[in-house]
């Protein structure tokens, strides 16, 4: 049995990184601690947990030591619990088709027969049967046939649904409509308590600047073509970065290398770790952060966020100034 090692493999970076997580769950251990024992920062950890990444070799081998694996193990547990998941996948399409082709399910395909008509008062065809006939479906269809049945899915729906289902609709509206109105009141309470932190200190990196309703907060750097950016990343992680655009890639990468060869010095004068990031080709601009666990809906613990912020635009401030 061959090992799916690939980083474009959505299915095989999500079972890496769902077996990572199922053995550090095994032997005890915090997230924080396996980096540590992996010798690798949090927020790549938590990368390769939530199948964003497939670690390089290297770290392949720190992280399976640091989990009493192999490294085969790990990636062979990985590639276990693919095949498992498309042979419960194949095991149901056959149970499927099986259902559509009995004898009660069936109608006769003779030149000129036609289909039964559609029932759309039928129980088959309400939200909970509908979404359960989709869902079981979707994974053994093109994206084509996919995009398709979802069409004729929602047509069906608003053509058959129910004073109840138009209530249930509404409701449901409505829940996201406040979902989105609550995330946009609390962004704006966040920076409105962060610039009156920052006003507190004496600091002037949001004079003259409103709190906005987005994730995150852009101050000025000491360095040319770059600015100081709070944010709420995802993965519930809030991230402070030196996020560096001088107005093409190369300039970019140039100005990140340089501070690259500095790391020692810059890490020191910071008082910590810090990420190198390129996202890739397809984003020009690249940065230095840090990141911990956060998230905008924990309004109790905005304070204790505030105060990050605050204190991680300090130390890259400071060490930005000696390097």
């Amino acid at each position: 049995m061959s090992v799916r090692r690939s980083r474009s493999d959505p299915e095989f970076l999500a079972a890496y990184g769902a077996v990572v997580r199922q053995r550090r769950a095994e032997l005890g251990l915090a997230r924080k601690e396996l980096a540590e024992r992996a010798r690798i920062s949090y927020s790549y950890l938590s990368s390769i947990e939530s199948g964003q990444k497939l670690p390089s070799e290297s770290v392949l081998t720190m992280l399976a030591v640091a989990l009493e694996l192999s490294p085969a193990d790990l990636l062979a547990r990985a590639n276990d619990m693919v095949l498992s998941e498309s042979s419960s996948r194949s095991a149901e399409s056959t149970s499927r088709s099986d259902r559509f082709s009995s004898p009660e399910a069936s109608f006769a395909r003779t030149p000129g027969s036609e289909p039964p008509a559609l029932d759309l008062s039928s129980s088959d065809l309400s939200a909970s049967g509908t979404a359960a006939e989709i869902d079981a479906l979707l994974p053994e269809l093109s994206s084509e046939d996919r995009a398709t049945l979802l069409s004729v899915a929602r047509k069906l729906r608003l053509e058959s649904r129910s004073e109840s289902d138009e209530a249930t609709f509404a409701l449901e509206t409505t829940a996201r409509e406040s979902r989105s109105e609550l995330r946009t009141s609390l962004y704006v309470r966040f920076w409105r308590k962060y610039m009156r932190e920052l006003e507190g200190r004496g600091l002037d990196w949001a004079a003259g600047r409103s709190p906005e309703p987005r994730s995150y907060f852009t101050t000025p750097s000491p360095l040319k073509g770059t600015s100081l950016t709070a944010s709420f990343a995802r993965n519930r992680m809030l991230r402070h970065e030196l996020y560096i655009n001088r107005g093409s890639r190369e300039a970019n990468l140039d100005l990140l290398h340089a501070l690259l060869a500095e790391r020692e010095a810059l890490e020191r004068a910071y008082g910590g770790e810090l990420e190198f990031e390129d996202p890739g080709e397809e984003r020009r601009a690249v940065r230095i952060a840090e990141y911990r666990d956060g998230h905008i809906s924990r309004e109790d613990e905005h304070d204790d966020y505030v105060a990050w912020f605050v204190d991680r635009g300090e130390r890259m401030r400071r060490a930005l100034g000696l390097v």
